[in-house]
């Protein structure tokens, strides 16, 4: 930093004589600036100096703790659940699906043989162990173990409705139909496992509630016969080990 200039009035004037080689005089003022004011003017400027210098350190400091942000994690990606794939290699077994829906003695409607086939043979197609057949006309059960016997592999499934009275019909009341169910192996036309499903079925602690009272609406009884109908796909795929619980994706 260039020190200030001195105003005239702050100089001291000193005179200096000298004696030349010729033995005259000769005399010189030369000007002198003030002890006083000189100091002052020094002081001054060190401490203005001193000021900047701490003004210019602060605000740098400040600028860069307003500079710095916080960290942000970065999100952490959801575990998706492993598929398994499906062997194209595996052999499937074949299914061949029908419903009884010529009994005119029990007398159900033919719309619920409808949702019973097409609601069955849709939750056998979620296994992917199996190939999936539907007989959309009348399979009686001769007519089922007949098909059996002519089949060279696989299964076929014979669906029927009936009632809860001794002749199995349902006597006006459809919350009392449930299915029955029979497979029959192929070559032998041997019946490889069967039961029966209800309307609102469930399991808990090995234990089949049956359906209860109410419930008369046909909207009802549809739904109610829907969920019988995939319990008994699911129970027959389970009895014939072609697919365990893990395998048949929930509904």
């Amino acid at each position: 930093m260039v020190a200030p200039i001195l105003p005239f009035s702050s100089y001291q004037a000193a005179e200096v004589t000298s004696v030349n080689s010729s033995g005259l005089k000769a005399s010189t003022q030369i000007f002198t600036g003030r002890s006083g004011a000189c100091d002052h003017l020094i002081i001054r400027s060190v401490v203005f100096l001193l000021f900047v210098l701490l003004a210019a350190s602060a605000f740098g400091q400040s600028g860069r703790r307003g500079s710095k942000s916080p960290p942000v994690s970065a999100p952490t990606p959801e575990a998706k659940p492993e598929e398994k794939p499906v062997r194209s290699d595996q052999p499937r077994v074949s299914l061949l699906v029908g419903a009884n829906r010529g009994d005119v003695f029990v007398g159900v409607p033919l719309y619920l043989y409808d949702v019973v086939l097409q609601s069955c043979t849709a939750r056998l197609k979620d296994s992917s162990g199996v190939n999936v057949e539907v007989v959309t006309k009348e399979m009686t059960r001769s007519d089922a173990g007949t098909r059996a016997k002519a089949a060279k592999e696989g299964y076929v499934i014979w669906l029927n409705l009936r009632g809860e009275d001794q002749m199995g019909s349902y006597g006006g009341n459809l919350r009392a139909v449930f299915i029955e169910y029979m497979v029959f192996e192929a070559e032998t036309g041997k019946i490889k496992t069967q039961g029966t499903s209800y309307q609102g079925n469930y399991r808990q602690g090995g234990v089949v509630m049956e359906p209860g009272p109410g419930g008369g609406n046909n909207s009802i009884i549809e739904n109610r016969m829907r969920i019988a109908a995939e319990d008994a796909a699911v129970r027959i795929l389970k009895a014939l080990h072609i697919a365990s619980a893990s395998d048949i994706p929930p509904h």
